[in-house]
C-alpha cells in the first residue's frame, strides 16, 4: 500500500470516528447540546471526510456548546483539497497549471473559489483548443507524409492516441520520426517477429473482456486486420495508448461529475440555511412557510447526496475492475514465453494496478462521504419537521 493511500485511509477512519462520536453525543447529551448544533458539527465533519461542499444547520440557541472548528473552515479546507487533487491528478497541463496557480495564490480561499467557479472551466476550454490544434497539425503531417516513412507510421499511430501523446508527438515525436527518415532515406519498415498463437489468443481475450472500452476497441482493430504485424503493433504501441485513453477518460469524467455534484449541494444547502434563517426571524404563517422551504431543501440534499453516493459506488466498481484486470495482465506477462516485450508489459501493468486501486479507494471514500451528507440532511429535515409539529 502506498503512503498516499495510507494517508487517505487514516483520514477517512478518523472522520468516521468523529461522526460516530457526534451521533453518540446526540443521544447522551441531547439536553445540554442543541440538536441543530450537533447536526452542524456532524455535517462539517462529513464535509472534511470526503471533501463535500456544504455548510451546517442554523446556529444553536444561546448557551449551547459549540466546537471551535467552524464549518466555514471545513468547507475552505475541503475546497482546497479538491483543487489540490485536480492539480496532482489531472492529465491536462492547462488545468493543472491553473489549479496550482490557485493553490499558491496569495489570495487564499478567494483564489480557490474563483478556480472552482470559473477557472477550471476556462482551463478545460484552453486544453480542448490545444488538443484540437495538435490533432489538426498531426493530421496534416500524416496526409502529406511519404508512404512507408517513419513520419507516416508514427503520425498514423498517434492520431489514435491520447491527448498527452498528441502533445508529446508535436513537441518531440515528430522530430524523432523525421530524423529516422533522414537516416533510413524514408524507408521505414516495422520488423516484428511472427507472433505465436498464444499472443493472438490473448489479444482476443482483451478484445472481449478488458474493462477499458478503448483497450477493447484497439484489440478488436488488431484482430480485424488479422496479420502478425497488426498483433505486434498492438503489443508494442496501441495497447498502452488505448489504456491511457481509458485512464484519462475516467479521471476527466469523475472530476467533472464531482464538480456538478458539489455545485448542486452547495446551492441547495445555501437555500436550506436561508429558509431556516427566515424561519427564525419570522413568526406565524411566514415562519411555517420558511420551515416548509427548509424541509424541502434538506430533502433535496438527501436525494442528491444519496444518488451521488450510488454514482460514486459505480465509479468505484469501474476502477476496481481495472485494477483487477491489470493484476491479471501482470500475472499473464510473468508466465508468457513469446517474443513480446513482456518486461515493459509487467511494468505498465503494475503501475496500472496501483493507479486504479488508488482511484477505487478514492471513489469508495467519496461514496461514504456522500452517504454521511445524506444522513445529516435527513436529520436536518426531521428536526425541521419536529419544529413544525410543535408549532401546530
Amino acid at each position: 500500500m502506498t503512503d498516499h493511500l495510507r494517508s487517505r485511509r487514516a483520514k477517512n477512519y478518523a472522520s468516521v470516528a468523529l461522526v460516530r462520536l457526534f451521533v453518540r453525543g446526540i443521544h447522551l447529551r441531547g439536553n445540554k447540546l442543541g440538536r441543530h448544533a450537533l447536526l452542524r458539527v456532524a455535517l462539517a465533519t462529513a464535509v472534511a471526510a470526503g471533501g463535500i461542499v456544504s455548510t451546517g444547520a442554523p446556529a444553536a440557541a444561546a448557551g449551547d456548546v459549540i466546537i471551535a472548528t467552524e464549518p466555514a473552515d471545513q468547507v475552505e479546507q475541503a475546497e482546497r483539497s479538491r483543487v489540490r487533487r485536480i492539480a496532482t491528478r489531472d492529465y491536462r497541463p492547462e488545468v493543472t497549471a491553473e489549479a496550482w496557480h490557485a493553490i499558491l495564490s496569495s489570495r487564499g480561499a478567494e483564489a480557490i473559489r474563483e478556480f472552482l467557479d470559473s477557472g477550471y472551466q476556462k482551463a478545460k476550454t484552453r486544453a480542448a483548443e490545444t488538443v484540437a490544434r495538435n490533432t489538426r497539425y498531426i493530421g496534416d503531417v500524416n496526409r502529406f507524409s511519404i508512404p512507408g516513412s517513419a513520419v507516416r507510421a508514427t503520425s498514423s499511430r498517434v492520431l489514435l492516441g491520447s491527448d498527452s501523446e498528441k502533445a508529446d508527438y508535436v513537441q518531440n515525436g515528430l522530430a524523432k520520426a523525421q530524423e529516422l527518415d533522414r537516416i533510413n532515406d524514408n524507408r521505414y519498415d516495422e520488423k516484428i517477429a511472427v507472433q505465436a498463437r498464444a499472443d493472438r489468443d490473448y489479444v482476443t481475450e482483451l478484445a472481449a473482456h478488458d474493462p477499458g472500452p478503448q483497450v477493447r476497441a484497439a484489440a478488436g482493430r488488431a484482430l480485424s486486420v488479422g496479420d502478425d504485424v497488426a498483433i505486434g503493433l498492438f503489443f508494442k504501441y496501441y495497447w498502452a495508448s488505448a489504456a491511457k485513453l481509458d485512464d484519462e477518460a475516467f479521471r476527466r469524467n469523475t472530476t467533472d461529475l464531482n464538480a456538478v455534484w458539489h455545485s448542486k449541494i452547495r446551492l441547495l444547502t445555501e437555500a436550506a440555511l436561508a429558509a431556516e434563517k427566515a424561519e427564525r426571524e419570522s413568526s406565524g404563517e411566514l415562519a411555517r412557510k420558511a420551515r416548509a422551504d427548509a424541509i424541502a431543501a434538506w430533502r433535496s440534499i438527501d436525494d442528491q447526496a444519496s444518488q451521488s453516493s450510488v454514482d460514486w459506488a459505480a465509479e468505484r466498481d469501474k476502477a476496481a475492475a481495472q485494477a483487477a484486470a491489470w493484476a491479471g495482465v501482470a500475472a499473464h506477462a510473468r508466465a508468457a514465453t513469446t517474443g513480446q516485450d513482456w518486461a515493459s508489459v509487467i511494468a505498465r501493468a503494475e503501475q496500472g494496478n496501483t493507479s486504479w486501486a488508488d482511484e477505487a479507494e478514492w471513489a469508495l471514500q467519496q461514496a461514504g462521504a456522500w452517504q454521511a451528507i445524506a444522513a445529516q440532511a435527513r436529520a436536518n429535515a426531521a428536526a425541521a419537521t419536529d419544529r413544525d409539529r410543535g408549532d401546530q
